[in-house]
């Protein structure tokens, strides 16, 4: 497995990634952003994509930007391919860019706050709205 920034060879590949393993009617998935094409080769290009290929094939990638004001990174969107899942994978891609906490905002009624709960974030503010969970090595 190698884990790396996306390249613009990837941007295709991504972007049928995400569609394939970001449900649109899964409640972690708030914003139609998320499944866009566009935004996805931006981030590609702004170097803000880290995947994880398997023989060539995508089986993980996050979206990303750094918060320079406040010394975060924010975990903008992942997915994992189910055969991949369970496995920590999503920990060892942050682990590429973890010089900083990485931030991730859910919103409080989604059922994916489970999972960061589960894989040791830490709850660092609930509003009414969204859940702001830190990871930090």
């Amino acid at each position: 497995m190698q884990i790396a920034l996306a390249n613009p060879m990837h941007i295709s590949e991504v972007v049928t990634f995400f569609n394939k393993n970001l449900d649109c009617n899964n409640n972690a998935v708030y914003s139609e952003e998320f499944l866009c094409p566009l935004g996805i080769k931006a981030a590609i290009k702004r170097k803000q994509m880290i995947v994880a290929t398997v023989e060539g094939q995508v089986v993980g990638a996050f979206r990303f930007y750094r918060k320079k004001t406040q010394n975060t990174i924010s975990l903008y969107q992942f997915a994992i391919s189910k055969e991949y899942r369970g496995q920590g994978l999503l920990k060892r891609m942050l682990k590429t860019i973890n010089d900083l906490p990485i931030i991730a905002f859910y919103p409080t009624f989604s059922e994916f706050n489970d999972y960061f709960h589960k894989t040791d974030w830490e709850l660092q503010q609930q509003s009414e709205m969204f859940n702001v969970w830190v990871y930090s090595v």
